[in-house]
């Protein structure tokens, strides 16, 4: 995005700058360890009810994020398409018990309608927990915003044979890693959301 506004003169809105604000936390709550008590979802929606319309978030409710029980992670997955199909991005974040963020990500994944976006943004988590070694021995949830993606993933059936693929490897890597699909509301995906947001503007793809 950045070159785009620099080199191509790209105008951007509020809400962008706003995500892009996000995004730097993101790293910056990263690099220090913060976030091990307080809900980094909390702060990061009172920065945007800072910035944007505040009559524009009046139907947005956070919800304090909730530390997994045990020696189980929680891997947070989105994903989002402008236009249904349109640019689409895919973000995630693992976190431990303690809210230590231990894997993050953000891709742009094309032109995708967002039921597909959100079942890549799963088979990337899946598949990074897979080549992790931390994960092995631990059971992992991953948690999605969209009830239809969780429905085909967890269902027998297929739902959409243009993504058996996907459906397929996420199931089969799955039982590798004990792990599960659970759906969880947006209200509560308000981190992970910025690394959807970026992507899907446009933003530089990392693992981290």
């Amino acid at each position: 995005m950045r070159n785009e506004v620099v080199f191509r003169g790209k105008n951007i809105g509020v809400s962008q700058v706003v995500d892009m604000v996000k995004f730097r936390m993101v790293w910056w709550f990263k690099h220090f360890g913060y976030g091990s008590k307080e809900s980094i979802d909390i702060l990061l929606l009172d920065l945007t009810k800072w910035c944007v319309d505040p009559r524009k978030m009046k139907n947005q409710a956070a919800e304090a994020w909730i530390p997994p029980r045990g020696n189980v992670l929680k891997f947070k997955v989105d994903g989002s398409s402008l236009g249904n199909p349109g640019s689409a991005g895919i973000g995630g974040i693992l976190r431990d018990r303690w809210g230590k963020v231990l894997c993050m990500f953000s891709f742009n994944v094309g032109i995708q309608d967002s039921i597909t976006a959100e079942v890549m943004a799963i088979h990337k988590a899946v598949d990074l927990c897979c080549s992790a070694q931390l994960c092995y021995g631990r059971e992992i949830v991953f948690e999605s915003d969209s009830k239809v993606a969780v429905l085909w993933i967890n269902g027998k059936g297929i739902g959409n044979f243009s993504l058996v693929h996907f459906i397929y490897d996420i199931r089969r890597n799955l039982n590798l890693l004990d792990g599960e699909v659970k759906f969880k509301s947006r209200a509560s995906n308000q981190f992970v959301d910025s690394l959807t947001k970026s992507g899907s503007n446009g933003g530089d793809d990392f693992v981290e």
